[in-house]
């Protein structure tokens, strides 16, 4: 029987791309996004494809989407929570809203899909859930953060529900992408009260952490691809040349609990 994965996000970006590699790898596909008009064309040539309206943000929507979804294909075995956008800003420069609205997307939109999609999941012991994380989701990075706070929450949800859902026979993947040629640096959304006097700093060591060499877009689509619905897949999936900046943050963070393991004691 032909398995079926939803993605989100699947305009552009990772999403095209992962759409484009299920697809090759004899999948039916429910590629999912706000605009369905914005869908790339060759989405057209792609027989087992089916470009579906979908907002993370809009639960209506998440439920609507996923009536079509099985009414074309039958139940989701993967859920790619692809879909995400990132807020620039030191916390003053933000608003509110901003922030509220990176975590509907990055946190809460992927929490509300998957909700939706579990019970299936769950009756049929089968299934796995795919969250678009970041290195900036271990590794903070500044004036970024509503964005990483965003990433670090989704990680932790994540790993938290594998532990909830593991002995239903559903699985959880992180995906942890460095920087890619998309549209996703161009589609950054700005602070609303910007203090470059202030904060511009902050920005120069972001620029300097780096030099943020372009992944391979199509090949970390195929390696997500051979992991999804397998029966081991990993909970943590570093794609492009990121993985240095994982293991660098988790090193400083041993080396400061090894600093400080005096005063720890002394609260035992």
């Amino acid at each position: 029987m032909t398995r079926t994965a939803v993605i989100t996000g699947a305009s552009s970006g990772f999403g095209a791309a992962l759409t484009r590699s299920f697809a090759r790898a004899g999948w039916n596909v429910a590629a999912t996004m706000r605009t369905p008009s914005k869908a790339p064309a060759d989405f057209a040539d792609l027989d087992s494809v089916d470009v579906i309206r979908l907002d993370v943000t809009e639960p209506e929507s998440i439920a609507d989407a996923l009536t079509e979804v099985t009414a074309r294909f039958g139940p989701v075995d993967v859920l790619a929570n692809v879909a995400g956008y990132a807020q620039k800003g030191a916390l003053e420069e933000l608003t509110a809203g901003q922030i509220r609205a990176q975590f509907d997307t990055n946190l809460f939109g992927p929490l509300e899909l998957t909700k939706a999609v579990l019970p299936q999941m769950r009756e049929r012991r089968s299934g796995h859930i795919i969250n678009f994380s970041s290195v900036a989701g271990t590794a903070a990075v500044p004036t970024m953060a509503a964005y990483s706070s965003s990433k670090f929450a989704l990680e932790g949800f994540s790993e938290s529900l594998s532990m909830d859902i593991r002995h239903l026979g559903i699985k959880v993947t992180i995906v942890q992408p460095a920087a890619y040629r998309t549209g996703f640096g161009t589609g950054l959304s700005g602070p609303a009260s910007p203090m470059p006097d202030e904060y511009d700093p902050a920005r120069t060591l972001l620029v300097s952490l780096d030099n943020y060499k372009p992944g391979d877009l199509g090949a970390s689509a195929d390696a997500i691809v051979s992991v999804a619905g397998t029966d081991d897949p990993p909970l943590r999936l570093s794609l492009g040349h990121g993985l240095h900046l994982l293991r660098g943050k988790l090193t400083a963070q041993l080396t400061e609990y090894d600093r400080w393991e005096k005063l720890t004691a002394t609260t035992l």
